[in-house]
């Protein structure tokens, strides 16, 4: 056969097996469940981060969320000395509940918009006569999407200072799990924390409101 014919039958042949691989691509988007969602958004997300991780040098970024205390996941221990404690179980959530919680707002797509699920164990001396606190902390800070997905989780290890009506806390972080995308990331979060609020016009405890405050993560990612 000559070329000539040969080509004849391929051009044909090919344009046949394009036709059928773009059916079957929306016949699968048609019928996709909530596993194949989770899955697009966490390629998605790998590819956000894969994009960002090609880019020349270290990619400055921000971001803020407000976060409140789990009170059923509270596990703390007494150590021997009257002052002495540490919470071996405490998660922090962002998820909105009422006024407090929300999404993260970032200049890093990979972040904005996201929730934040936070573990800590926490080393500290608490006076309950002067409400006085200050210990040593470590997080595990998980990033997850739409779909309860987890797209980062960071380390981050640093210190707490001030009072239950309100510690500082200061830590650095590295990223620990990116999910399969190449990336590095580093660098602090920082915010106060409020155990105990309380109403500026009468003095008195406000029981209602769950123990909060608000962080902002800084740093790099390449």
């Amino acid at each position: 056969m000559k070329m000539k014919s040969v080509k004849k039958v391929l051009v044909p042949v090919l344009l046949i097996a394009l036709f059928s691989l773009f059916l079957g691509c929306d016949l699968a988007v048609g019928g996709l469940q909530m596993g194949d969602v989770a899955g697009r958004s966490l390629e998605s997300a790998a590819a956000s981060v894969d994009t960002a991780a090609k880019g020349k040098g270290p990619t400055h970024f921000t971001a803020t969320v407000n976060m409140y205390q789990d009170y059923s996941s509270l596990v703390t221990q007494d150590m021997g000395n009257s002052n002495h404690h540490k919470t071996i179980e405490e998660t922090l959530y962002s998820a909105q509940y009422g006024p407090y919680g929300g999404l993260i707002e970032s200049d890093w797509d990979l972040l904005d918009g996201k929730n934040v699920v936070m573990s800590n164990v926490t080393n500290y001396n608490l006076d309950l006569n002067t409400l006085e606190i200050s210990g040593s902390n470590h997080s595990v800070i998980n990033v997850v999407d739409e779909v309860g997905e987890v797209v980062l989780t960071l380390d981050a290890n640093g210190v707490l200072d001030g009072s239950l009506l309100g510690a500082t806390i200061d830590m650095n972080w590295v990223a620990k799990e990116t999910y399969g995308a190449k990336l590095q990331a580093r660098g602090k979060v920082a915010g106060t924390f409020v155990w105990i609020a309380f109403d500026p016009s009468t003095g008195e405890v406000l029981e209602n409101i769950p123990p909060n405050g608000t962080f902002s993560l800084s740093g790099t990612y390449n």
